[in-house]
């Protein structure tokens, strides 16, 4: 049943419930980008990376999407000011009016915690009016092999992946969902952030093993995000 079917900035918006009991699903511009049934990398985009910084104090979280990313940021008690960027404004209005919250309990975090600011917004763009972040995750799209839109490709480049580390204090931590291992990203983030590992989490999806990956890369000290 669908709950929301909205034009969206980067194509149709579609939230919707199946099955018994409901499972939220979340698809833009016809592509999946998550769903309720499996929710274990969404919040281990979130973990990881609070485990990878020794005082997150100030976490930029790009991408709303059902609010579990968000929801594991708030939980972290060392964590002193969250801010989300989402470029959806249907998903925002969503979980300012609650509706968000009765689908998806855990969200109601997200709206309710004092420490946390939803805006409208491009994660990036925001990157560029302020800096100073301990932790900047980026979860807008299902990564550089499975992009939502066309245009998301520009996520990916170190240039773009430069501007977010530019916003980073130093020791500050990147971490980038991916639907799957993808090379390129490894490197760029190397090159343009600091030291890069990998996460790997594999899950269960109608009857099916899929390896998602949580690129985790830390800004080394004095220095620039800009590629060289």
């Amino acid at each position: 049943m669908d709950v929301v079917r909205a034009a969206g900035v980067l194509g149709e918006v579609v939230v919707r419930t199946r099955g018994q009991p409901p499972v939220v699903e979340l698809i833009v511009n016809g592509a999946f980008v998550m769903d309720t049934a499996e929710t274990s990398t969404e919040t281990l985009l979130a973990e990881s990376a609070l485990e990878h910084h020794d005082n997150p104090s100030r976490v930029l979280v790009g991408g709303l999407g059902l609010g579990l990313t968000a929801a594991a940021v708030v939980a972290d008690p060392r964590v002193r000011d969250v801010v989300v960027a989402e470029i959806e404004p249907e998903l925002v209005r969503l979980l300012r009016g609650g509706e968000l919250a009765r689908l998806v309990p855990s969200s109601a975090a997200v709206s309710s915690d004092a420490r946390c600011r939803v805006v409208v917004g491009d994660v990036v763009d925001l990157a560029r009016q302020a800096s100073g972040w301990d932790i900047v995750l980026l979860d807008v799209d299902n990564g550089p092999g499975f992009l939502i839109h066309d245009r998301n490709a520009g996520l990916y480049t170190p240039e773009t992946l430069g501007t977010l580390a530019d916003g980073l204090n130093d020791d500050g931590v990147l971490a980038v969902w991916s639907s799957d291992t993808h090379p390129p990203l490894h490197t760029a983030l190397g090159r343009v952030v600091g030291p890069t590992r990998e996460v790997h989490r594999t899950v269960t999806r109608q009857g099916r093993e899929i390896e998602y990956v949580i690129y985790l890369a830390r800004r080394a000290n004095g220095r620039t995000g800009q590629p060289q």
